[in-house]
């Protein structure tokens, strides 16, 4: 459903969905309820909005509309795959494919969604496109790999905490910007710009996913909860306290203690202001392209990332 994040951009939405729609009968007949099912709860499509943000101006072509409908199926698949990781049993309110088809079902349908966008992106008229979304599968699954085999580990650093999310989230962030501003034919400056803006929202937009497994519920979010902590990963209020209080909170966080209250004011305080940092670097990465369409469509996912941090309450 789309929103006013999308004002502006509905025929680019309409043909994502019309294109999206027709890739569920190229997969076999066993797979496509699967495809259909992860295709029948978009969420905001942020990835999408993304590349036509930093592709704006005029009508959707062709080719933007088919490089943000990749990009998305390889999102899709990450998804998939992190709720096999984190034994997820809901997302945008409805069951994952890891709930209703198990785990092994689904890590091979999330491993079939990238195949099929590299295919997609390998029939582009250049080599282009299928090395900015190889490039970025690559790096979103690397990513993972590394947060999986830092899981439990208490001594995991701040830094290997932002190479792991700019891996995780922002690479594909930035590949959506940078495929959306280059498939619309946008001058150099205008690719660094946006790719640039792409990579500080994906880490800022990771930090708040964090701040939401710790501080919401499952209801508000439509999706599983508090699985950070339980399945032993290490996120930004998670580490911040542990350096301000020692190792001792995280034990006590993986046994299902309240958020809100063993992690001190300080350290809510410090992550919020880490976000907002990151929010303010994306804004600032526009500056060169001021003027253009781009900032327009683009800075209303800041807007919205700072207002919905804003309704999270760190403490009861």
């Amino acid at each position: 459903m789309l929103t006013p994040l999308h004002a502006g951009l509905e025929e680019h939405f309409k043909a994502l969905e019309a294109f999206l729609a027709a890739q569920e009968a190229v997969f076999e007949p066993e797979v496509r309820p699967m495809v259909r099912d992860v295709l029948a709860h978009p969420g905001k499509r942020l990835r999408p909005l993304l590349a036509f943000g930093s592709g704006a101006g005029g009508a959707p072509s062709e080719a933007l509309v088919r490089g943000a409908g990749i990009i998305e199926l390889v999102h899709l698949a990450t998804l998939v795959h992190d709720d096999v990781l984190d034994g997820a049993d809901t997302r945008h309110g409805s069951d994952t494919p890891n709930r209703t088809h198990g785990a092994h079902a689904a890590v091979l349908f999330g491993d079939a969604l990238f195949a099929h966008a590299l295919v997609l992106a390998s029939e582009h008229r250049t080599s282009e496109l299928c090395r900015i979304v190889a490039r970025a599968s690559r790096e979103v699954c690397s990513g993972e790999v590394c947060q999986t085999f830092s899981r439990g580990q208490d001594d995991l650093s701040l830094d290997d905490y932002y190479r792991h999310i700019r891996l995780k989230t922002a690479e594909l962030f930035e590949a959506a910007c940078f495929a959306g501003a280059l498939l619309a034919e946008r001058p150099p400056e205008h690719i660094q710009a946006c790719s640039l803006f792409g990579r500080h929202l994906g880490i800022a937009y990771q930090i708040y996913d964090d701040l939401v497994d710790l501080l919401q519920d499952d209801s508000k979010a439509g999706k599983t909860l508090g699985t950070d902590a339980a399945s032993g990963k290490l996120t930004l209020p998670m580490l911040l306290e542990r350096d301000r209080s020692g190792p001792g909170v995280l034990a006590k966080l993986r046994q299902g203690g309240d958020a809100r209250t063993l992690i001190s004011a300080e350290t809510w305080r410090e992550s919020f202001r880490r976000l907002d940092a990151e929010i303010a670097a994306a804004e600032q990465a526009l500056a060169p392209i001021e003027g253009t369409p781009s900032p327009f469509f683009l800075l209303r996912l800041t807007a919205f990332l700072r207002e919905t941090a804003a309704r999270l309450t760190p403490r009861s």
